[in-house]
């Protein structure tokens, strides 16, 4: 006869049981997304998973040495009422996928950022969500990126603090990879296609684009194989302060970029510093 002064065992938290899920959901992900054109295999960013025994074991590393963003499936997005806001108990919403090649495409994956309705919650009554579930239920994809759901929200613990952190500062490459065409950007993207044929400078001139500022459309003669390790650069080594490429210096917390022996300045970018915004040393 059992004692019924005994209290009962206590239950694992839900996240405890649905981390190993959501493990090795992702790594299964991961083999559907394989590509023969993705150079990085899932060697690497499986044994890094996998050496994460729990949800804060892998928050707390704030996602070094690779970045492994949070991605709601398709299903989870399109039968909610709701956006849901990011929390440890819906993890069985998830996949992780590695910041890599061939992990996050257009294909597969797409980017949601929504305008703010009110300061607690982005669209408290679903009118944005509809809109979205009805403009991308007829178009391929199988994950979603919402700052509102992929991100831990405030409060957050320590280790969400962390992540939180890095997917700001590594957001610009799901935005690169995501952005599919819907029909609010097609003719952007059409001409930013066409850029890619006949040249920036003929496309602009084609289509009437102007700048506000005469000096924001000086050219700098750089490859585009240049131009993308810059935008390369400056997501993943979003900590190094002075770059070099062919010949230019770029520092991108002082809003300088050196081509030539001259100086070209810019809106100098914002840096981390103990999760504060720093930017020209003032906080």
């Amino acid at each position: 006869m059992s004692n019924s002064s005994e209290a009962p065992p206590c239950a694992s938290p839900p996240y405890l049981v649905a981390w190993p899920s959501l493990v090795s959901r992702s790594i299964a992900a991961w083999d559907d997304l394989a590509t023969n054109e993705q150079p990085t295999r899932n060697d690497f960013p499986r044994s890094m998973l996998e050496e994460c025994h729990s949800l804060d074991d892998f928050l707390v590393q704030g996602g070094k040495p690779l970045m492994l963003w949070f991605f709601q499936q398709r299903s989870a997005f399109m039968s909610q009422k709701r956006m849901k806001k990011w929390s440890r108990s819906e993890l069985d919403d998830y996949v992780l996928l590695p910041s890599l090649p061939g992990f996050v495409t257009r294909h597969d994956c797409f980017f949601v950022s929504p305008f703010w309705r009110t300061q607690n919650h982005p669209d408290p009554d679903g009118e944005y969500l509809r809109s979205h579930q009805a403009e991308l239920e007829s178009q391929t994809w199988s994950y979603i990126w919402v700052d509102w759901t992929c991100m831990p929200q405030s409060p957050r613990s320590l280790p969400e603090e962390a992540y939180f952190h890095r997917c700001l500062r590594t957001m610009p490459g799901i935005i690169r990879n995501c952005i599919g065409m819907t029909s609010d950007i097609k003719t952007f993207l059409q001409h930013i296609y066409e850029m890619l044929k006949t040249g920036v400078q003929a496309t602009l001139a084609k289509h009437g684009y102007r700048c506000s500022y005469v000096r924001d459309r000086q050219r700098f003669h750089f490859s585009i194989g240049t131009i993308r390790n810059i935008m390369d650069h400056m997501t993943w080594f979003n900590t190094v302060q002075i770059q070099y490429y062919s010949g230019a210096e770029l520092i991108r917390f002082e809003g300088t970029l050196v081509v030539d022996e001259q100086m070209h300045t810019f809106t100098p970018f914002p840096r981390w510093v103990s999760s504060k915004i720093t930017i020209l040393g003032a906080c």
